[in-house]
């Protein structure tokens, strides 16, 4: 089973600290913690999202990003999580979703990590679909720099973060 603590340690090294570029779709954030996705945990104001703790940043990754327990190789899970923290869950969800029907799972891709979803992810090689699930970061990443020219200069960054693998 995945363990949440070796998943936040690989995110928060790629998503720890305080930013606020102006060009950066998601805003200000505090180790990758949006204000929108503050917000919905107390935290009102910029000067309060850059005080905020690892605690309080665990607390909210745990709760509005972390699914995963029942996966049973800690690689996989932890390229999920990334995922998800860093396009949102749903929509990391709904890609593997997508790309587990395509080796016939049979999954309504709706978004939602749930048992079924599971359990297609622990039939897969996970060599596999951490290559699977680097292609499709890449596409994302490349579709939304094509869609958004402004955040071109996050692609390389982007790309590298797509193409890594936990724990290789």
């Amino acid at each position: 089973m995945a363990d949440f603590g070796i998943s936040l340690q690989y995110v928060l090294r790629r998503e720890g600290g305080w930013s606020d570029d102006p060009e950066d779709p998601g805003g200000p954030t505090m180790c990758g913690i949006t204000m929108a996705t503050a917000r919905r945990h107390g935290i009102r104001y910029k000067e309060d999202l850059k005080a905020m703790t690892i605690k309080k940043a665990s607390a909210i990754y745990r709760a509005d990003y972390w699914r995963f327990d029942g996966i049973l190789d800690q690689r996989v899970a932890t390229k999920l999580f990334d995922m998800a923290v860093n396009m949102g869950l749903t929509t990391a969800v709904r890609y593997l979703q997508k790309a587990l029907n395509v080796y016939g799972a049979e999954l309504r891709a709706d978004g939602q990590f749930g048992a079924h979803t599971c359990e297609a992810v622990n039939r897969r090689d996970p060599a596999l679909l951490l290559d699977l699930l680097c292609g499709i970061s890449i596409e994302h990443y490349e579709s939304v720099a094509a869609r958004r020219p402004e955040t071109k200069k996050f692609l390389k960054g982007w790309l590298n973060r797509a193409k890594e693998v936990p724990g290789a």
